[in-house]
């Protein structure tokens, strides 16, 4: 983290995102915070000086090239990229209700197709810095053993680890670190809307697995921040998928030649 130094953070109005952005901002690195609801971003400058903000949309593709662009004019000496926007849905694909074509091409573009026009557009300039830099991309636990509720969102976050992992070998030997940040089951507004669900398919409260608290999780993740150069940023339920992971394939990603 302590090349971490002007850190924007894409998708910081609400949940980790929001989160993260008091976290950075409380150990004296230089924040920029980037969302759609231009309202939350102004009311959380107002609480964090110096904070500085930017209107971004993730889910308008075709511009998101332009606002990389001006997030660069803006704050020309970004080091370190934090891809934080996400969506989660609940569906059933028993019931074409529960859903849409709309909505599941939202889901993976937010959570797929965004991450990667970022980094496509935000990488060079993170080399061109000619100092340690990083690229931060949010994956899941639920991207090692999905979830059937969420069948679309699981998915996502496979491809984003699958990303990571490319992006990573790619950038071998370069200024630039690629850190996948691998969340358990956390307490956010991403899974508001169907939370009730969730709890009452896993049998009632008393049964139902409880998420972890956002400030537990947010200091167990800056303590992974902490680490020298880390490849994944994973804790509680996700450290243990993300670890069985490498067990399991590091070996073979070795014999391929590939260090990642």
């Amino acid at each position: 983290m302590e090349n971490f130094n002007t850190v924007a953070i894409i998708g910081a109005t609400s949940g980790l995102g929001e989160g993260f952005a008091r976290r950075f901002h409380a150990a004296g690195k230089t924040v920029i915070a980037t969302g759609r609801r231009v309202e939350r971003l102004q009311a959380l400058q107002k609480e964090l000086p110096g904070l500085g903000i930017q209107r971004m949309d993730t889910a308008d593709l075709a511009t998101l090239p332009d606002q990389v662009s001006e997030l660069l004019k803006a704050f020309p000496k970004i080091d370190t990229v934090m891809a934080m926007a996400g969506i989660q849905n609940a569906i059933d694909f028993k019931d074409s209700k529960s859903s849409s074509p709309q909505a599941i091409q939202n889901e993976v573009d937010t959570n797929v197709t965004a991450p990667m026009i970022l980094a496509q557009a935000l990488v060079p300039h993170l080399l061109a810095q000619k100092r340690p830099t990083s690229f931060i991309l949010v994956s899941s636990g639920l991207a090692f053993v999905p979830l059937a509720l969420y069948p679309v969102y699981c998915p996502t976050k496979a491809a984003i680890h699958y990303f990571a992992v490319t992006l990573r070998t790619q950038l071998k030997d370069t200024s630039c670190n690629v850190i996948e940040l691998a969340p358990p089951y956390v307490r956010t507004e991403l899974d508001a809307a169907h939370r009730d669900e969730i709890v009452a398919r896993q049998g009632g409260a008393d049964k139902a697995v409880k998420p972890m608290g956002l400030d537990t999780y947010l200091d167990q993740s800056m303590e992974g921040f902490a680490q020298k150069a880390p490849k994944e940023v994973a804790v509680g339920s996700a450290a243990i998928v993300a670890s069985a992971w490498r067990e399991a394939f590091d070996p073979i990603l070795h014999k391929l030649g590939r260090e990642d």
